[in-house]
């Protein structure tokens, strides 16, 4: 299974960090994977899959079929009666789709609040930092 992961690593062109990051276990994990000294666990596994949905489990688990899974179209087209294939099988037309630009958000360094700042048996609030889902994060101070 470990070459495996390493071939779905290099098809995803992702290093190990990347491929941490993005089934959201700590790098170490990986690092321990790839190097032999621990297998995967059934929770890396299914991280795995969740992650990289388009991952065949059976190939993962264990090396049968192809990396990736069949686009549901082929699978439709395979299981579909005879006259609805001819209705797919007909010519398509290329069809383009331009994508809006996409709007980016900016972040305010600090943000500047009228409030008063609550006080708490002689403490203050020296600074709140926000974290995000995709492991960025925020940090404010009062003015």
């Amino acid at each position: 299974m470990i070459e495996r992961i390493k071939q779905l690593m290099e098809a995803k062109s992702l290093s190990s960090t990347q491929f941490a990051d993005g089934i959201e276990v700590p790098r170490a994990i990986v690092s321990h994977i790839l190097s032999g000294r621990n297998k995967p666990s059934l929770d890396v596994v299914m991280k795995i899959l969740d992650a990289h949905r388009d991952v065949n489990m059976d190939w993962l688990l264990l090396g049968e079929g192809e990396m990736l899974k069949k686009l549901a179209a082929d699978s439709v087209a395979a299981n579909a009666p005879e006259a609805l294939r001819a209705k797919t099988a007909a010519p398509a037309t290329e069809v383009t789709v331009e994508e809006e630009p996409v709007e980016k958000v900016q972040k305010p360094e600090k943000v500047e609040t009228k409030r008063p700042v609550a006080k708490q048996a002689g403490k203050t609030i020296e600074r709140i930092i926000i974290f995000y889902d995709d492991k960025t994060f925020d940090t404010y101070s009062p003015v």
